[in-house]
C-alpha cells in the first residue's frame, strides 16, 4: 500500500504543469498529454482505493471543452455550472463543460507544490471540504464513470464527470470513504478528521445510524450522521468523528477505527456494513 502511494499518488503530483492558453487574451490553450493522463490515474488511484475498477480513460474531446470551462473560471475570478453569456471569456462549450463536471480554482491550484490540490484538483475533490452533498466526492466514485475530461488553468480546473454510461461494477459491501482496509493518513488522501461517507446505489439511508470503535473496542463518539440529497452518484451517508481530543490516535503508529452502518434499506430491506479503517503514517 505505501509503495503504491509513493509511486501512484506522490509522483503523480509532481508533474509538470504547463499551459500554452492566456487569460487575457481568452485564449484556452492546452496543457501536454502527460499531463491530462496523470490527471485520470489519479482518478483511478483513489478509485481502486475504493474498491473500484481503475478502469476510468481520457476523453480529448471533453478535456477540450473542459479546457474552456476553467479559462472562464481564472478569468472571471469564480465558480458557476451555469455561467452566463456576460462572462469574460464565455464560450458555449466552456459553459457546457461547466454544468457537466466538478469545478475548483484558486491559487496556483494546479502547481506540483500546491499544498491541497495538486493536478486536476483530484484531492480537493476527493475530501471535499464545506461541500455538504460531497458531491465532487460521490461523483469521482460513480459507478458509472468510464471517461473524463480535464481542463487546466493556472488557477482553474474542470474535471468533466457527468453524462458516463459505462457498466457499473458490482458493490456488494457498498463503498466507504475512507476506504477500508489500510490508508496513507494524508490530507490530501483521507484522515480520521475528515467527514467520513458510506455510499451505495439505490440505498436508503433516512434512518441509518453509524457506530464506530478504537482498536481496544472503545466507542468513538460520531456526530453528524445524514442521509446526503440525491442525485450525486449514487446514495450516500456522511458522518465525522465527535468527541474533544483525539484518544482514539495511535499516531505515529497505526491507528485502527472500525465502522459500522445499520439499519440501510435496500431492496427494502434492512442490511448492516461492517468494516475497518487502519490509518498509517507514511
Amino acid at each position: 500500500m505505501l509503495a503504491r502511494y509513493q509511486d501512484g499518488f506522490v509522483a503523480l503530483r509532481k508533474t509538470s504543469f504547463s499551459w500554452t492558453g492566456n487569460v487575457a487574451g481568452c485564449t484556452a490553450g492546452d496543457t501536454p498529454l502527460a499531463y491530462k493522463n496523470a490527471v485520470v490515474k489519479l482518478v483511478n488511484y483513489y478509485r481502486a482505493m475504493a474498491g473500484l475498477p481503475g478502469d476510468v480513460t481520457l476523453s480529448l474531446a471533453k478535456s477540450a471543452q473542459a479546457q474552456q470551462a476553467a479559462l472562464m473560471f481564472d478569468a472571471n475570478g469564480q465558480l458557476s455550472h451555469t455561467p452566463p453569456t456576460t462572462w469574460k471569456c464565455y464560450t458555449a462549450d466552456g459553459a457546457t463543460a461547466a454544468g457537466k463536471s466538478n469545478i475548483a480554482r484558486g491559487t496556483n491550484l494546479n502547481s506540483a507544490n500546491a499544498s491541497s490540490s495538486g493536478i486536476g484538483s483530484i484531492p480537493l475533490y476527493v475530501m471535499d471540504g464545506d461541500v455538504a452533498s460531497l458531491g465532487h466526492r460521490r461523483w469521482v466514485f460513480s459507478l458509472v464513470l468510464g471517461e473524463v475530461g480535464t481542463g487546466d488553468t493556472p488557477q482553474g480546473n474542470a474535471l468533466w464527470v457527468l453524462g458516463n454510461t459505462h457498466a457499473a461494477p458490482s458493490v456488494p459491501n457498498g463503498m466507504p470513504w475512507p476506504p477500508r482496509g489500510y490508508v496513507p493518513w494524508d490530507s490530501s488522501i483521507a484522515e480520521p478528521t475528515m467527514r467520513w461517507s458510506f455510499s451505495y446505489p439505490g440505498a436508503d439511508f433516512s434512518a441509518a445510524t453509524v457506530t464506530m470503535t478504537d482498536d481496544a473496542g472503545t466507542a468513538v463518539p460520531v456526530t453528524g450522521v445524514a442521509e446526503l440529497d440525491k442525485g450525486y452518484a449514487e446514495n450516500t451517508v456522511a458522518w465525522s468523528i465527535g468527541g474533544s481530543g483525539q484518544p482514539w490516535s495511535r499516531a505515529p503508529a497505526d491507528t485502527k477505527l472500525g465502522v459500522t452502518v445499520s439499519n440501510v434499506k435496500i431492496g427494502g430491506v434492512a442490511k448492516s456494513f461492517s468494516y475497518s479503517v487502519t490509518f498509517i503514517k507514511p
